[in-house]
């Protein structure tokens, strides 16, 4: 375990010459041992630097943007390879991230939302995740289809709405997706 400067508490995982891949869990607060197991698990089979900061609901959208400047500052490749895999609302808020990139000042190869659905707010923003709008950024965005109806329906819209908008949004397959806490999740 690593701590930041500014107090926030981040691991990492895996060779730190790799690319970095920023993971916002829910969990890393209640479960940090399931947690640092499924950064492992992806450090070691996906050859990245996972970096796994630990936030509370709290203080989320703070907690996650010092995450972001931590990886970024801390990487060795152009901080602008930076990927963000996020879970729940953390899922939300790497899509906001992604959407207000330029104007943060940064770039992302990918951001990916797990457990994603209608009605959950942005932690940075406080707010619902807007429509995407058309960008020259090359980010590629990855939607992991939940496992209810309601969810998947959702899911299924959102990549839509950010193709239409330009973006290279996919649709993950819930059973193709096993970066969970628990492998049979």
């Amino acid at each position: 375990m690593q701590q930041q400067q500014d107090g926030l508490q981040v691991a990492v995982h895996g060779h730190p010459n790799a690319d970095t891949l920023l993971l916002w869990h829910p969990a890393g607060a209640t479960d940090r041992d399931g947690v640092a197991a499924l950064a492992s698990r992806i450090a070691t089979r996906s050859h990245v630097r996972v970096v796994v900061p630990t936030w509370t609901t709290d203080s989320a959208g703070r907690d996650l943007l010092r995450s972001v400047r931590y990886a970024r500052e801390s990487a060795v490749h152009p901080p602008d390879q930076l990927s963000v895999v996020g879970y729940g609302a953390a899922g939300i808020a790497a899509l906001g991230l992604a959407l207000n990139q330029r104007r943060l000042g940064i770039g992302l190869a990918r951001v990916t939302c797990v457990d994603g659905a209608a009605g959950i707010a942005d932690p940075i923003s406080g707010q619902a995740l807007p429509e995407p709008t058309a960008t020259e950024a090359q980010t590629a965005v990855d939607v992991v289809e939940p496992d209810t109806a309601t969810g998947a329906e959702w899911a299924r819209a959102t990549v839509e709405a950010w193709r239409a908008a330009g973006w290279a949004a996919t649709l993950v397959p819930r059973d193709q997706f096993t970066w969970r806490v628990n492998p049979s999740q």
